[in-house]
């Protein structure tokens, strides 16, 4: 009897628990009932307007990057060797042309500019002497000749022996070799003044060495001696440059060799404010290519007050035209900061698509990656669309 109620007892709870299942089941199906009863299905956009996506032409640009220089700097170096006695200029001083950056010890060439002033008193002392000899000289020749030319009418007359005409005629020829020679001696003299004025010459141009001055007016950019320093011919000690005038000078690679001329129209965007550009054209082109890196350089000058020696940027240009995936601008939608488009599919059922924008042109901006060519993209309109969002497409 144990046995036999103990399984009753077990049936009874298997039947108690399939009577259970069927009423959760029961409810289960119920509740399904009830639920797609009160589901509500999404409002249709009505008057979609889509674009399919198909490569359009676009006028290609390439880039290279540059550095901002001044487009007149000057490296100034002294012109003759010595101690340098004082530098009057710091880093950041505005100089005008002609302004005394420093100065070099001049003593020695002092000494020599007075050895060869005095060089040059004593030559015109000298040439003043045979000047005056000179004009001896013609006093007795001229004599010599007024009394020749009586001599010989008395030798005709008879009036004077042979012998006293020859001596007149041998003073005559002493004459005019004593004046050839005074003209000579005073030759010589002359240019014993011209060569004692030019060693002076050169000794005040050595004097003028002494004083450092600025080519140009400008900005010193860098000063690499103090006073007390040796200055040796050559090397600088001031750089300086012109502040009112700057160019980027780019490295290009070689390959677009044939496009870039001078006059070729270029745009150029500093990297410390890289979503501005502004026009500019190529006004040198360096045809050597560099055979290490495989570029040449190509230097456009900038309008004034643009940039500052050292910034770096970059130089813009055409490149020639290519194929390339567009939308319009208005296609596009921002949400949480990043860029995206309404993808419609063949279900009518808009879903946000995150994409990546490329350059602008016109109404229109590339798209890199995020939609493929046939996609249809929503232009209209955006704001009522949402992902999931189910469209009537305008015909």
């Amino acid at each position: 009897m144990n046995v036999t109620t103990g399984m009753f007892s077990s049936g009874a709870r298997a039947g108690a628990a399939v009577v259970i299942l069927s009423i959760a089941a029961g409810l289960s199906a119920c509740g399904e009932k009830g639920k797609q009863g009160t589901t509500v299905s999404r409002p249709v956009v009505q008057g979609v307007e889509v674009i399919v996506i198909r490569p359009v032409p676009r006028e290609t640009t390439a880039e290279a990057p540059g550095t901002v220089r001044a487009k007149t700097i000057a490296a100034v170096a002294p012109q003759m060797m010595g101690r340098l006695t004082a530098v009057l200029v710091a880093e950041g001083a505005r100089v005008e042309a002609g302004a005394l950056l420093a100065t070099i010890d001049d003593q020695a060439v002092r000494a020599q500019l007075a050895s060869a002033e005095g060089g040059v008193a004593e030559a015109e002392s000298a040439r003043e002497e045979a000047d005056r000899a000179v004009a001896q000289a013609e006093a007795g020749k001229s004599l010599a000749e007024k009394t020749y030319a009586r001599f010989r009418v008395l030798l005709a007359e008879k009036v004077v022996t042979p012998q006293e005409y020859d001596e007149v005629e041998m003073k005559r020829t002493v004459a005019v070799k004593e004046h050839e020679r005074a003209l000579q001696k005073a030759a010589q003299m002359d240019a014993k003044v011209t060569q004692a004025k030019g060693q002076a010459g050169a000794a005040r141009i050595v004097l003028a060495y002494a004083k450092v001055i600025a080519p140009f007016a400008g900005v010193v950019v860098e000063k690499r001696a103090d006073a007390g320093s040796m200055a040796v011919p050559g090397v600088p000690l001031f750089l300086l440059e012109d502040p009112r005038r700057h160019r980027i000078e780019a490295s290009v690679p070689e390959t677009y060799l044939p496009l870039l001329k001078v006059g070729s129209p270029v745009r150029i965007a500093l990297d410390s404010d890289p979503g501005k550009s502004f026009p500019a054209a190529v006004t040198e082109v360096v045809p050597t290519v560099d055979p290490n890196s495989r570029t040449f350089t190509v230097k456009a000058d900038l309008p004034a007050g643009k940039a500052r020696t050292g910034q770096s940027g970059r130089l813009r240009f055409a490149a020639g035209t290519g194929m390339v995936l567009a939308v319009p601008k208005r296609a596009i939608t921002r949400v949480g900061g990043n860029e995206g488009v309404f993808f419609v599919g063949d279900d009518n059922v808009a879903r946000l698509s995150p994409v990546t924008l490329g350059v602008e042109f016109g109404d229109r901006v590339e798209l890199l990656s995020g939609i493929e060519d046939g996609s249809r993209v929503a232009l209209s309109p955006i704001d009522k669309l949402s992902d999931g969002a189910r469209v009537e497409v305008r015909r």
